[in-house]
């Protein structure tokens, strides 16, 4: 279910699994690939030197973006940075760009008290945080700026997290945090189209925060090392990821990873990087009979859900495992007929936070 556009991309990456595109497609990849460097390197060296001015909000901002396409795990992440200080005391509110939501303009998510927008006219990462995050407003909007007064007239945060903001110079920042993924931090080191790379490498030659991503020691601590050493002025952090009990539909009540490790299940999962949410499952000892993948973001219709059901019970299949991001969107339409297990993603962070960064005075609660 994977798009031919999806696919070409993939094969210029170097995807095992994926056809190899042909030299002429290679050779425009290439070409646009410089095109798009120019503009990078252009449009970030205005704002560098201060001949394009960036809005201020009232507050600081912290901003979580990455520096390659998609699948680093922004979302944990900005969850835990706005857990992190919310126990120092901080109002916050996330700002994002609400990527997947119909609805149009500055929405209102969630005003911290309660959800005012839900899938699909809310985006599914939006919607996510809102719901994960009880007391932080959550605002989207293509214009981060809009959406930040909106949430300061509303509740006058301390400190706004900016999801996806590494790129959206037209807001100031406070301070970056790019999130690595630890297998492959620069992808196969090409820019968009040729490769994952939203901006040059060099870009991260700044102060700022990086941060490793599915980090595991045994693999990665050299990475770790080396990137400490291709960018001093940055700090570089590792976190590691782990699945979580999964929570069984309908009833909503949590099961040992063991009980599913018996069962045929069939996998589900619209993301950046599905291939790593079933290897994740398979080093858990779930054993998938099948594993339908649709594009990021997608959003299923009642049609695919009843698609993806009959194809189960043809298969002899007992129940689907997916994970939250795609349960926001399946909510509504899932049949309570067939059993479905939702797969938390947990994030903990290696080192210590560096909170001297980005000093902040919030009143304790």
């Amino acid at each position: 279910m994977t798009s031919r556009w999806q696919q070409i991309f993939q094969g210029l990456q170097g995807k095992a699994e994926t056809p190899q595109p042909g030299p002429v497609v290679r050779g425009a990849a290439a070409f646009l690939s410089r095109f798009y460097e120019v503009g990078c390197r252009s449009r970030r060296h205005l704002y560098d030197r201060g001949w394009l001015t960036p809005k201020r909000l009232p507050a600081p901002v912290l901003s979580v973006g990455n520096l390659v396409v998609g699948g680093t795990g922004k979302t944990p992440i900005t969850a835990l940075l706005a857990r992190h200080y919310q126990a120092a005391g901080c109002r916050v509110a996330i700002l994002s760009r609400g990527y997947g939501g119909r609805a149009r303009g500055v929405q209102v998510i969630s005003d911290g008290q309660r959800l005012r927008l839900r899938p699909p006219e809310a985006g599914d990462e939006a919607y996510l945080l809102a719901a994960k995050l009880p007391g932080v407003p959550v605002v989207t909007g293509p214009d981060r700026y809009e959406a930040g007064m909106r949430a300061w007239e509303d509740c006058r945060p301390d400190l706004f997290l900016l999801d996806d903001g590494f790129q959206h110079f037209q807001l100031h920042r406070d301070l970056d945090v790019v999130l690595l993924d630890a297998g492959q931090p620069f992808g196969n080191g090409h820019l968009l189209p040729r490769g994952p790379l939203r901006e040059p490498v060099a870009t991260l030659q700044r102060q700022l925060v990086l941060v490793l991503t599915r980090y595991e020691d045994s693999r990665h601590h050299q990475t770790w090392k080396d990137l400490q050493a291709a960018f001093p002025a940055a700090v570089v952090l590792r976190a590691s990821f782990s699945l979580s009990q999964p929570v069984a539909y309908p009833g909503g009540r949590r099961l040992s990873v063991a009980a599913l490790a018996r069962q045929r299940l069939a996998g589900l999962a619209g993301l950046a990087r599905p291939e790593r949410f079933a290897a994740d499952l398979h080093a858990l000892g779930v054993s998938l009979q099948q594993f339908f993948i649709f594009p990021d973001h997608h959003a299923y219709t009642s049609a695919e859900v009843a698609a993806l059901t009959a194809a189960a019970r043809r298969q002899g299949v007992a129940g689907f495992i997916t994970t939250e991001k795609d349960w926001v969107r399946l909510t509504g339409m899932w049949p309570a007929e067939a059993p479905l297990y939702v797969v938390p993603l947990q994030v903990r962070l290696e080192d210590e936070w560096p909170d001297s960064l980005l000093p902040l005075s919030c009143p304790k609660k």
